[in-house]
């Protein structure tokens, strides 16, 4: 009988970093406490929410309705805005985003917002394009059905998503409140404007408050409340400590000696980083010539598989992939549900690792919430790339330059200071003190951020 008296609300969610972030960390468990929960899901189906149901023993319901395609005239729109929202802040990221794409193109787009700029019409165009997209987004017959379920608040696990954009504005004309939870410490800066007006948003630290405030006061009245809650999928690092028998079972599981060194390498997306195959061909190098050292490649979703099929007898070589990795390659990454052990399987690999290797990736903050020694690849193989191509670039990015400021990481920009990188950190007795340093990026050092989190959303939906 409780469960028919709890408020019913929508829960969105279109990006698989987003479900890592809501369902993965226990979030949803902690909303089907307080709520009666509804799913509408781009990449979940009836089978996935079984699943989750039955892991967390909630009541998750499944809305079976399709979501329409972005008109071409939201879609262009979009375009000329994200385009002049990033030139009018000065974010680095796009001005490197930018160095690879047609030189004429960017003459002519860069051109054009100079002369826009010079007349002021940077800002009426920024706030003209938002009010436009809002008002064309809110009506939609596809999503008329929603009325039946009169939910009295909607949870948007991924806000810079159009998608969900209009959802949340479809239900913003019923005045039905709306909570926006930043997934990735980038978004803000990579992934163009929310053209949503949501009652509440949640960011992981005061960067990301900060950067939310300073983009979005140019809106005016619409500014959403903004709270800071810390990384809910971080809690898993900061509970209990592992059980005594844990690090011998994990070595069993891969079949790693009690004395040797292991070395993770978190690979990236081929897309963003597509000569890492050849980072893996040195770190085999040095396993080689280290014998009693243990490589682990924990390969990202959107990693080429297919890659790490020489090296299936190299002795110090262990290869974690993705449970879904045989899928359609058709099928994006970001369309399919990792895993529901996916969290638990990285906690154990991080916290067993003598060293973590990552390219540019968040992976620096997982690590050194771990307290773990870190080496960050900034180099492309044998062959250097220009800059607009390289792994190198990614350090610059806007959301990366504060962290490379904290000298958590050891930054190698070739073979050479990798192995040298390598022979220090392995040999090192000492312990990292990292937690301290990234405190300002997480904002929790302890298992707060789900409760957190869960506490806004019921200040925001009630």
């Amino acid at each position: 009988m409780e469960q028919l008296h709890k408020k019913p609300i929508l829960l969105l969610i279109t990006n698989s970093f987003a479900a890592i972030n809501v369902i993965h960390s226990g979030l949803i468990k902690e909303m089907d406490r307080q709520y009666e929960v509804h799913v509408l899901s781009s990449l979940l189906g009836k089978a996935e929410i079984a699943l989750i149901n039955k892991h967390f023993h909630i009541h998750a319901r499944l809305i079976d309705l399709p979501f329409s395609a972005e008109s071409r005239l939201i879609m262009l729109i979009r375009k000329i805005q994200k385009a002049i929202f990033f030139h009018y802040f000065g974010i680095e990221t796009y001005k490197i985003k930018s160095l690879g794409e047609n030189r004429i193109l960017n003459f002519v787009t860069y051109a054009t917002l100079l002369i826009m700029n010079s007349l002021n019409l940077n800002k009426f165009f920024l706030i003209l394009a938002r009010k436009l997209i809002v008002h064309l987004s809110a009506r939609s017959q596809n999503l008329k059905g929603l009325h039946s379920f009169h939910f009295r608040g909607v949870i948007s696990s991924s806000p810079l998503d159009i998608v969900e954009n209009r959802i949340v504005n479809f239900l913003g004309r019923d005045k039905i409140p709306s909570v926006g939870m930043i997934i990735s410490w980038d978004n803000l800066t990579s992934k163009g404007i929310i053209n949503a007006n949501h009652t509440c948003i949640l960011a992981w630290n005061k960067f990301m408050a900060d950067e939310y405030r300073k983009f979005y006061s140019i809106f005016g009245t619409h500014e959403s409340e903004v709270c800071i809650t810390g990384i809910p999928r971080f809690d898993t690092y900061f509970k209990k400590p592992p059980a005594a028998h844990a690090k011998t079972n994990f070595r069993r599981k891969y079949s790693i000696k009690p004395g040797d060194k292991i070395i993770l390498f978190a690979t990236s997306s081929c897309k963003l980083f597509p000569r890492q195959i050849a980072v893996t061909k040195d770190l085999i190098a040095y396993t080689r010539e280290h014998k009693n050292t243990v490589l682990i490649v924990r390969c990202h979703p959107a990693d080429n598989f297919h890659l790490y099929d020489p090296f299936s007898d190299e002795d110090n070589l262990r290869i974690w992939f993705p449970d879904n990795h045989f899928a359609s390659p058709v099928l994006k990454s970001t369309a399919r549900m990792p895993d529901l052990n996916f969290l638990d399987s990285l906690t154990e690999m991080i916290r067993h690792c003598d060293v973590c290797i990552n390219a540019a990736s968040t992976m620096r903050l997982d690590a050194a919430a771990c307290n773990k020694h870190i080496i960050s690849i900034a180099y492309d193989g044998k062959h250097e790339l220009p800059y607009s191509e390289s792994v190198r670039r990614l350090y610059d990015y806007s959301h990366q330059i504060p962290l490379n400021r904290l000298k958590i990481d050891h930054i190698v920009t070739n073979k050479e200071e990798l192995f040298s990188a390598l022979d220090t950190v392995l040999t090192e007795n000492s312990e990292c003190n990292n937690l301290s340093k990234i405190r300002p990026f997480i904002f929790h050092k302890e298992p707060k951020s789900v409760h957190a989190a869960m506490s806004a959303i019921k200040k925001c939906l009630g």
